[in-house]
């Protein structure tokens, strides 16, 4: 049975070439939140460089093996948006929370999101923005997430959700070292993902036993040779439920750059 949401259907996942344009929207959500919060994700897609685009949304599931998820193709015309409102529900009646692939088999996108809390007294949340594949975190390497916090009181302060999805078709673990903003490491955390699953440890700190962390960061890698990942955090504001986003920024670095002597060949004009 087909299932039309607009101008998409439900559809088999297609195979793609190698250089296809991929870009993952790191969470998404059509789900209730802690104090009574109520999540849902918007998506937008925009054809890049004044040409049509055609392109694969899929729905990569928390807590499953996601090598055959549930898809929608659609196409977005040249110098046009087009916005999936509560895609997770209107392009996949799913509820829940997880993660996109977008796959673009023509053309060129640009895509955004916003998952944000619906209140009667109106709305509020985070961008998630879109990341490409090919900036994902292989074996070997870190990211580092800064600016976190929690309180024990879950009527005040800030706790701290950090996710992650794998983007390769094998099981890899995940690990989440905690830290105070002086170093002080406060724990590990690990998971082990699935292939393509996204997941999320909520209210994170408390895994590893901490009360109050007014400022920490967390050290994101995989142990799993071949494993690639896309981290991310979620700090929310215990008394909005207001959740400020942040993604997984590359921290490898061993020292300031080297001076290097560069010659440059040429010729010169007869005067």
């Amino acid at each position: 049975m087909h299932r039309w949401i607009a101008a998409f259907v439900m559809v088999a996942t297609t195979a793609v070439g190698a250089s296809a344009q991929i870009l993952y929207i790191p969470a998404a959500a059509n789900a209730e939140g802690v104090n009574a919060t109520r999540w849902r994700t918007d998506l937008e897609l925009k054809a890049e460089g004044g040409e049509a685009a055609t392109f694969t949304v899929e729905l990569l599931e928390s807590g499953q093996n996601n090598g055959d998820p549930l898809s929608l193709d659609g196409t977005v015309g040249p110098e046009q948006c087009v916005r999936l409102a509560n895609v997770l529900e209107t392009g996949f009646a799913f509820t829940g929370t997880g993660a996109l692939r977008i796959t673009v088999t023509n053309g060129r996108i640009l895509a955004t999101s916003r998952t944000f809390n619906d209140d009667p007294n109106g709305t509020y949340g985070q961008t998630v923005p879109a990341v490409a594949e090919n900036e994902a975190t292989s074996f070997g390497s870190h990211v580092t997430l800064i600016q976190l916090s929690r309180s024990s009181d879950p009527a005040a302060g800030f706790r701290t959700n950090i996710g992650a999805v794998n983007v390769v078709d094998q099981l890899i673990e995940v690990e989440i070292e905690l830290f105070l903003a002086d170093g002080t490491s406060l724990g590990t955390v690990s998971r082990d993902l699935k292939p393509f699953e996204y997941s999320q440890v909520n209210d994170v700190f408390d895994k590893v036993g901490a009360d109050d962390v007014g400022d920490g960061y967390a050290v994101v890698r995989t142990t799993t040779d071949a494993g690639r990942f896309i981290a991310y955090a979620s700090v929310v504001d215990n008394r909005s439920g207001d959740a400020v986003f942040l993604l997984g920024a590359p921290d490898d670095s061993t020292g300031p750059p080297q001076d290097r002597l560069v010659v440059f060949e040429g010729f010169m004009r007869p005067g």
